[in-house]
């Protein structure tokens, strides 16, 4: 959600991003309730967001900003109930304070990483072995996860595991097993995600039903912002259209 602090300069690992947080991420939604009138903005990590930008986050969610999502407790608004996950399986990428092993057994990568450290308010970098052990993993957070009443939608970062929703340039799947697990459990109405910004034009799609679920990666790029406009029928708590556009 937030851009990277360089793994170049050391000192400044974890630290610029709060306070993007505080400024430019601030203005932005101040533009967007200013602009739109949302009844929420609704908000989760990624794998290149740093813990460090968690408080800077909440600081804005007290104000009434914005709404963090986690697995745990439902916010529901406008008819429906949202859940979120913010943590992905292992990537190449430094930061590692929202990554995890996605099942128990996982063999843990060879590259390590690092974490914010709150004892010290710096990034800490470790060893692989080290980085997951220390943390449960996806499917062990994902074990809490109560589904709330219909209609509800979880926000994922990780998309399912297999799908047209995960596929790198290279055509391997990126996804989290747990994940889809969770979702063919649970069956939301409607789950979103992102994080293998390439594979729609990859696999070519930027939606896949697993059960009940519509799935959905809009994807990104470097140009152009891709989005997906969803129209869900409260009445009924049915999804209506769906639109996948991008503005240049």
């Amino acid at each position: 959600m937030l851009p990277d602090d360089s793994a170049l300069e050391p000192e400044a690992l974890g630290k610029g991003q709060p306070e993007f947080v505080r400024r430019e991420f601030r203005k932005a939604v101040m533009n967007v309730r200013d602009a739109c009138h949302p009844r929420a903005i609704l908000v989760i990590f990624g794998n290149h967001d740093w813990g460090s930008s968690v408080v800077a986050m909440k600081e804005l969610a007290d104000e009434n900003l914005v709404v963090i999502l986690d697995h745990r407790t439902p916010f529901e608004g406008g008819g429906l109930r949202f859940l979120g996950y913010s943590c992905t399986p292992p990537t190449p990428w430094f930061v590692k304070d929202f990554e995890r092993l996605d099942l128990p057994g996982d063999v843990a990568p060879l590259l390590g990483g690092a974490r914010w450290d709150p004892r010290f308010s710096k990034a800490m970098a470790h060893a692989s072995p080290l980085i997951y052990k220390e943390v449960p993993t996806i499917a062990d957070e994902l074990a809490e996860l109560r589904a709330p009443p219909q209609p509800w939608v979880l926000v994922a970062h990780a998309p399912p595991f297999g799908t047209n929703l995960d596929r790198s340039y290279k055509g391997d799947s990126w996804g989290s097993r747990a994940v889809r697990a969770a979702i063919e459990k649970h069956q939301p109405l409607l789950s979103l995600h992102g994080h293998v910004h390439e594979s729609p034009v990859v696999s070519g799609s930027y939606m896949q039903r697993l059960g009940k679920t519509v799935a959905i990666n809009p994807g990104q790029a470097r140009d152009s912002l891709r989005y997906v406009l969803i129209e869900i029928r409260e009445a009924d708590g049915e999804i209506g259209d769906i639109v996948h556009g991008q503005q240049v």
